[in-house]
């Protein structure tokens, strides 16, 4: 069996999107993770912020829920990995550990995922689903690769690990999803999985970034994608999620 094709860096947009740090930067807290992600995080902690003008939005939570199109990670395909376990090891032993909320990552391993389609109407749900479903029963299973840990520009304060799909046809699969819906290809699929109850310092973030330097371009996590799922949820960790809808993959011819 040939070996997988993954998306390379051309076709996705990790380059762009990621934050870049210089000798003596700290990280700090954007509005995005103060707003949306700080109050679950650490509700008490100064930086945050409990509401904004003209949303639904108070500490952290949704007062009618939000509706997106995800690719659940199984918390599984982390622990069985050898590479994940010597960053989660560096992770706990690093200078900044005591400012991880250890105890959110527990609470969302059942709800580990990567967005690929947010901000939908109840309207529109159907069609969406339709989407995914006409993309699964075509390319069945969909192999994907995650990487070393990755710190965006947006959501300071979240340490993601980046996803890699499979190429189809020469083709990131879900950018052609994404276009299917008139959504422009985003070449972003992000699983949020560290988050800082407190801010670093310039020596901290030094060492995190030295971290993310050193397991940037290694394969951390190889699975396969079997379905994909319609999220409800109140909040933007997911800890409120519900499964609206199971997508499942046709099985592959052997």
């Amino acid at each position: 069996m040939p070996a997988t094709t993954y998306c390379d860096e051309e076709m996705m947009a990790y380059r762009s999107g990621q934050k870049v740090y210089r000798p003596g930067d700290c990280i700090a807290f954007d509005d995005g993770y103060r707003l949306a992600h700080l109050p679950l995080v650490n509700p008490g902690h100064p930086a945050v912020i409990s509401e904004a003008d003209g949303r639904d939005y108070r500490n952290g939570t949704y007062e009618k829920a939000r509706h997106a199109l995800v690719m659940p990670i199984a918390a599984d395909v982390f622990a069985q990995s050898a590479p994940f376990g010597a960053i989660e090891q560096a992770m706990r032993s690093a200078r900044f550990a005591p400012k991880i909320a250890w105890e959110i990552g527990e609470r969302r391993r059942s709800r580990l995922h990567a967005t690929l389609v947010s901000g939908m109407s109840e309207t529109d749900l159907d069609r969406y689903v339709a989407a995914a479903r006409e993309l699964l029963q075509r390319t069945g299973p969909i192999s994907i690769c995650l990487k070393g840990p990755f710190l965006g520009t947006r959501n300071t304060g979240r340490i993601y690990f980046p996803v890699y799909p499979q190429q189809i046809d020469g083709e990131d699969p879900f950018a052609v999803l994404q276009r299917s819906l008139g959504i422009s290809p985003t070449g972003l699929y992000l699983v949020g999985y560290y988050h800082m109850s407190t801010e670093l310092d310039a020596v901290e973030t030094t060492e995190l970034v030295e971290l993310v330097d050193r397991w940037r371009d290694r394969v951390v996590v190889e699975t396969t994608i079997s379905s994909l799922e319609l999220y409800a949820t109140n909040d933007d960790l997911a800890l409120s999620a519900r499964i609206r809808a199971k997508i499942s993959a046709r099985e592959q011819q052997a």
